[in-house]
C-alpha cells in the first residue's frame, strides 16, 4: 500500500532587503563659503523614512553638524530628491522640495548658525558652548531674543549695500539686534563711523573685534550669559555702619577714607566725633588745621532748605523796593 504524498510546502517568499535610497544614503549639497543658497531637502524617494517607522534615522555619510550638549538633534542636508526627516515631539516632519528648508527645533543650550556662514573661521573659535546650523534670518542666534549679524570691514568696503539689505530682511525679529564687526582692514575709520550711524538709526548694538577668535569669544559670552542674573553688573551697596560713615565724612572736602578710619578708631562713633574738641582732632595723624576747620563747619553749620532761601530772597526784594520808594519820595 503506497502512502499518499502530503501537500507540498509552499516556497518561502523572498523578501527584498533593499531600502529607499533616501534612507541609506544622502547626498549633501556643497555650498561655498558664506553661500546664500540653503540646502534643499526633498521627500523620500520611496517607502517610509526611518523617522516615520519610529526608528532613529541613520546618520548620512555627508558632512553633518549635529548640535552638542544633549540636544538630540540630527541634521540631514539633502539635495536633489534626497529625503530628510527628524523626530520632533514624537512626530515625523518631512520637508518637501517646494516648501524650502525644514524648520528644525533647536536645542536650548546651543548657538544657532545660519548656513550662509559655512566657511567662516569664526565658527571654529566657538568652543565653550555648542552650536548647530538652523533656519534663521540672522547669522548667529545667541539667545531666544538676541540675533547677531556678522560683518567684515574688508567685505563691507567691497559691498557697502550688504549690511543694509541684511538689516532690512531681519526687520524687528529680535529684541536685541547686534552687528558683530571684525576690523580686518587698515582703512577702517570711515567705515566704522558709517556703521556706528547705521547701528544707532536702526536700533542695533555695534560690537567691534579684531580677530575671528575674539568674535567667537563674544558669541560664546552672549550665549553663556543668556539666563544669568545681572548680579555681575549690578551696583553692590554696602549697608554697614563703616560704609555709611565713610560716605558721610568723605563728603567734606579734603577728608579721605584713611582719615575716616583714623577718626572712627579714635572716637568710636559719629556722636563722639561731633562732640570732640578741635584741639583733640588736630592731634590725630593726617588731620591738619584745614581739615579740622572744615569738619567743625560741617558739624555746626545750620541746615538750610530751599524754602528758607526763597523767603530770604523775598525779604531782600521787599526791602529793596521800600528803599526805592523812599528814595523817590525824597527826590520829589
Amino acid at each position: 500500500m503506497s502512502a499518499q504524498p502530503g501537500p507540498s510546502k509552499p516556497p518561502a517568499a523572498s523578501a527584498s532587503s533593499s531600502t529607499s535610497a533616501s534612507s541609506s544614503s544622502v547626498r549633501p549639497s556643497t555650498p561655498g563659503a558664506f553661500s546664500t543658497n540653503t540646502p534643499r531637502q526633498g521627500t523620500p524617494a520611496g517607502g517610509q523614512s526611518a523617522v516615520q517607522r519610529g526608528k532613529q534615522p541613520a546618520v548620512p555619510g555627508g558632512p553633518v553638524q549635529a548640535g552638542a550638549g544633549g540636544g538630540g538633534r540630527v541634521v540631514q542636508p539633502g539635495g536633489g530628491g534626497a529625503g530628510a526627516g527628524q523626530a520632533q515631539s514624537g512626530r515625523a516632519v518631512n520637508a518637501g522640495a517646494a516648501s524650502g528648508p525644514a524648520v528644525i527645533r533647536p536645542t536650548l543650550n546651543s548657538i544657532l548658525v545660519n548656513v550662509r556662514q559655512k566657511g567662516n573661521p569664526v565658527i571654529g573659535h566657538i568652543r565653550t558652548v555648542p552650536w548647530e546650523y538652523g533656519d534663521i534670518k540672522c547669522d548667529y542666534q545667541v539667545g531666544a531674543t538676541a540675533g547677531v549679524l556678522y560683518l567684515s570691514i574688508r567685505y563691507h568696503l567691497l559691498h557697502p549695500e550688504y549690511i543694509h539689505t541684511r538689516i532690512q530682511d531681519l526687520g524687528q525679529n529680535y529684541n536685541l539686534r547686534i552687528i558683530l564687526c571684525q576690523c580686518d582692514a587698515d582703512n577702517h575709520t570711515a567705515a566704522m563711523k558709517e556703521l556706528t550711524k547705521v547701528a544707532i538709526v536702526n536700533g542695533y548694538t555695534l560690537i567691534t573685534c579684531w580677530s575671528a577668535q575674539e568674535a567667537g569669544r563674544y558669541l560664546e559670552t552672549y550665549k553663556s550669559f543668556e539666563r544669568k542674573p545681572p548680579d555681575l553688573i549690578r551696583e553692590r551697596v554696602d549697608d554697614s555702619y563703616m560704609a555709611h560713615m565713610t560716605s558721610a565724612l568723605t563728603s567734606v572736602r579734603g577728608v579721605n577714607k584713611t582719615d575716616v578710619t583714623t577718626l572712627i578708631s579714635n572716637f568710636g562713633s559719629f556722636a563722639n566725633l561731633v562732640l570732640a574738641e578741635p584741639a583733640k582732632l588736630s592731634t590725630l595723624p593726617g588731620l591738619g588745621d584745614k581739615k579740622v576747620r572744615r569738619l567743625r563747619e560741617a558739624f555746626t553749620a545750620p541746615f538750610t532748605t530751599s524754602g528758607g532761601k526763597n523767603k530770604r530772597r523775598r525779604v531782600e526784594k521787599g526791602e529793596a523796593e521800600k528803599r526805592g520808594e523812599r528814595g523817590e519820595r525824597e527826590i520829589n
